[in-house]
């Protein structure tokens, strides 16, 4: 499964036709026809077998009562519709995360090659749609913006139930920071009651939870941030990653 690994079994599923269907987890993906040149990045997601992955963490922790359809080749998204409770994520997804990390030289600066980044960051990413999925289904009460909420339930499932799911959240974390570098350094007064929180921001509030979930093994991890106020900042992630942790665990399945 490349880099990452369930630390729990997980069943093997056939990708023979262009659905996967888990009966437990209530869960299906489905394929959209793929152009000839989006067949490359189509079978990227099909053998990064990120889908099982998702399946068997549903079937263990966050169980759906009504079916939760993913559909990659969607012409929007990546997006989470309620009114059919379907994950959208167009195959440009990760053509386009795989341009940026190539043209930032990714590979050269780091042991995970571009399209493994790329891998991770839709892995985050669908973990963040999942979790609007899993608020509406359940009816869980968000205090805040749920765009923050999902952002940390993809984090902490990545943190505590995926091996090496560190790694590919710090991947996914690169992105936010890539795409930072091409905004203007003023944003429009409208953007800052968006419900998303800025691109600098969610790469920060990632670092914050990988760094809280083990500090010892990432002590320099933080040093972007200016050092009167990191040993602050750093004695807050540790408290943030499992008050969050906490928080979440209270709505997964035990």
């Amino acid at each position: 499964m490349n880099k990452l690994l369930l630390a729990l079994i997980i069943p093997i599923y056939l990708l023979s036709g262009v659905s996967l269907a888990s009966e437990k987890a209530k869960m299906s993906v489905t394929y959209l026809p793929a152009s000839k040149a989006d067949l490359r990045y189509q079978g990227i997601i099909k053998r990064s077998e990120i889908n099982q992955l998702v399946q068997a963490l549903a079937e263990t922790y966050f169980t759906f009562n009504n079916p939760l359809q993913i559909e990659y080749g969607s012409q929007d998204g990546p997006l989470y519709d309620p009114n059919s409770h379907t994950i959208h994520i167009p195959y440009s997804f990760i053509v386009d995360s795989i341009d940026y990390f190539i043209q930032n030289a990714y590979k050269a600066e780091l042991a995970d090659s571009a399209e493994q980044a790329a891998v991770d960051a839709l892995l985050h990413t669908l973990l963040h749609e999942i979790a609007h999925a899993y608020i509406a289904d359940n009816g869980i009460p968000i205090l805040g913006k749920e765009e923050d909420a999902a952002d940390n339930f993809a984090a902490i499932i990545m943190l505590n139930y995926i091996d090496a799911g560190d790694d590919a959240l710090l991947n996914a974390a690169d992105l936010f920071a890539l795409e930072s570098e091409h905004r203007p350094d003023f944003y429009e007064l409208g953007e800052y009651i968006d419900e998303h929180s800025f691109d600098l921001q969610r790469y920060f509030s990632s670092l914050c939870l990988v760094y809280g979930s083990e500090p010892e093994k990432y002590p320099a991890l933080l040093n972007e941030i200016e050092k009167d106020y990191r040993v602050d900042r750093k004695s807050f992630c540790i408290e943030h990653f499992q008050v969050i942790t906490k928080n979440w665990q209270g709505y997964f399945a035990h």
